[in-house]
């Protein structure tokens, strides 16, 4: 069940700061960010969830839907994003492993990553700086700033993401949409992605 909750997390945070959302309610208050949790929650991570005693996976996204609803935890969205370098390959580089193990689309997952190196591009979509927010950060710009002309170059960083830039299921995915997400800009992007 972890991987509904850590790894949803993950799937919300990069896009919301990007469109300038501060909180984790707030992005559920959005319909293409709260769209693009569902969707990838559903197609991608539930699949790979065993059920509880007492509780589905389904039930349990749901009361994870509730829980980053609620605007008096006022979790941040920059909180979240933080530490990435450890956090995606903790939570979402599993998954797309066994997606892909599986014959699975990774096509959510793989905008997720695409989500993270705009992130880590450190700016949001109004042109505002992104502040530090990974102990790699300096790395992490360097890599997604030679990224938005290749972005396999971001895929390259062996320490994440292992042999994934071999998969051309999930590099192709990726490159799509880092390179959408600098031409036409996340919101544009998540509306492609949910209307797919």
């Amino acid at each position: 069940m972890v991987r509904i909750l850590n790894g949803g997390h993950q799937v919300i945070a990069n896009a919301g700061a990007l469109l300038g959302i501060e909180t984790i309610s707030g992005c559920m208050d959005n319909r293409l960010v709260l769209g693009l949790l569902r969707k990838v929650e559903s197609e991608e991570i539930l699949p790979h969830v065993a059920a509880v005693p007492g509780v589905s996976p389904a039930e349990y996204l749901d009361l994870i839907l509730r829980r980053f609803s609620n605007p008096i935890i006022g979790d941040t969205t920059r909180r979240v994003a933080f530490d990435g370098s450890s956090r995606h390959p903790g939570f979402i580089l599993p998954l797309v492993r066994e997606r892909l193990a599986s014959g699975g689309s990774v096509v959510g997952l793989a905008l997720v990553e695409a989500l993270w190196a705009r992130y880590c591009f450190g700016e949001t979509e109004d042109g505002a700086t992104i502040q530090p927010n990974d102990p790699h950060w300096a790395a992490l710009t360097a890599r997604a700033a030679e990224a938005k002309q290749a972005p396999r170059a971001w895929l390259s960083m062996a320490q994440i993401y292992g042999d994934l830039v071999a998969s051309p299921t999930f590099a192709n995915a990726f490159d799509r949409w880092l390179t959408h997400l600098h031409a036409k800009g996340t919101a544009a992007v998540l509306s492609a992605y949910l209307e797919s």
